[in-house]
């Protein structure tokens, strides 16, 4: 009986810390999809640059604050900084961030930041987001 007692203990003890294992795992996944949507998001900002050279340079893309009064450029053809300004709106509400659009709901709820220096012909690139109640930062520099 007592040996019995034992092999009970021993099991119980192997399944809580399997259990706990499977819940440290489950939170380091979460981790790693929302630092890879982070990324897939810099990734985002820097084609969306890319692919407006005439806004970047009239520095179209610097943001710190909230992008607000951006035209819909599928709608009608944009010129170079309203083109940023709707990149830069559709941007920050992929992050989950807009306040001026509550249909907005990004999977990281983060806040971004865009700093170019276009002399430099450098920019970096700043998302913010909570993961597990910690504060993350993810800060990509490149040139564009």
């Amino acid at each position: 009986m007592l040996e019995l007692l034992v092999a009970l203990l021993v099991a119980s003890v192997g399944v809580l810390g399997a259990a706990g294992l499977t819940t440290l795992n489950a939170q380091h996944r979460r981790s790693a999809v929302a630092h890879a949507e982070a990324v897939r998001l810099a990734e985002d900002i820097f084609e969306r640059m890319r692919a407006n050279p005439a806004g970047l340079q009239a520095g179209g893309y610097a943001l710190s604050g909230d992008a607000v009064g951006a035209p819909d450029c599928h709608a009608s053809p944009c010129a170079a900084a309203e083109m940023a300004a709707f990149d830069l709106a559709r941007w920050r509400c992929a992050l989950g961030a807009s306040t001026t659009d509550p249909g907005c709901r990004g999977p990281l709820h983060a806040t971004g930041a865009v700093a170019a220096d276009v002399s430099a012909a450098s920019v970096r690139v700043t998302i913010r987001w909570r993961d597990q109640g910690e504060g993350r930062t993810l800060t990509v520099d490149g040139g564009v």
